[in-house]
């Protein structure tokens, strides 16, 4: 029923930990992994552009929407999540302010700690130089959310009220995923908290478990093919070869 078009990165964990979850309450989906190699530039393929224009992956086609007719592609993780949990009417309040808070965090994740932490990471992991100020500036960026996080969930379980939801399935992925610049959590007793609970739930453990299925090389050091293909595109949605 459901293409998904997916590479262990955070924003492809954040589909999987929903369609996992689904399967685990019951409302499963049936989907089909559709690796996009984004190292050896699988995203640029003219059959990835055509579902994902942005050349990022995670992507999905539903080829049983719910309204019937011709397959519905969705691209952007935050859409994804929102266009599923809409689906199956799960991880998603009902009632107009639990969506409200549920909508805030989600686009807090989407545009702020997933950028800010991206940027943290290139600066401090993949940079061929140091560049001091970046550094300095996307180091105290993150520090900055992940105070707000913290004191957001020291109100409520989960990021958004009591019941787990999309907005912690978007946020979570992105607190742990430099190897090399990992968050002191004991900065952040609750997320600390929430962040154990969740790693604990067996969908969070099947979700990651595709990973080293899909790329068994997760982790190893960037080839400089790779660097190509990943840093310094332009608006020919290629890398620079020159």
């Amino acid at each position: 029923m459901i293409d998904l078009y997916y590479w262990p990165t955070p924003n492809g964990h954040k589909v999987t930990l929903l369609l996992e979850e689904l399967d685990e309450v019951g409302h499963g989906l049936d989907f089909t992994i559709k690796p996009v190699n984004i190292g050896a530039g699988d995203q640029f393929k003219p059959e990835f552009l055509a579902i994902s224009p942005n050349n990022k992956m995670p992507a999905i086609v539903d080829h049983a929407p719910a309204k019937g007719g011709e397959p519905v592609s969705v691209f952007e993780s935050g859409a994804i999540l929102l266009y599923l949990a809409e689906k199956t009417g799960q991880f998603l309040p009902a009632d107009m302010r639990g969506w409200v808070r549920t909508m805030e965090w989600l686009f807090w994740q989407m545009g702020g700690l997933g950028p800010m932490t991206g940027q943290m990471g290139h600066f401090n992991v993949y940079a061929p130089e140091p560049v001091p100020y970046a550094i300095e500036r996307y180091n105290n960026e993150v520090d900055r959310l992940h105070g707000v996080l913290d004191q957001q969930l020291g109100k409520s379980r989960f990021v958004a009220g009591e019941d787990y939801s999309i907005a912690d399935m978007a946020i979570y992925p992105w607190i742990k995923v430099y190897e090399k610049r990992m968050p002191d959590l004991d900065k952040y007793p609750n997320i600390k908290r929430w962040h154990a609970l969740i790693a604990a739930r067996p969908a969070t453990i099947r979700a990651y478990e595709w990973g080293p299925k899909v790329n068994p090389k997760a982790g190893q050091p960037l080839s400089e093919e790779e660097r190509r293909q990943l840093f310094n595109q332009t608006s020919n949605q290629g890398p620079k070869t020159a």
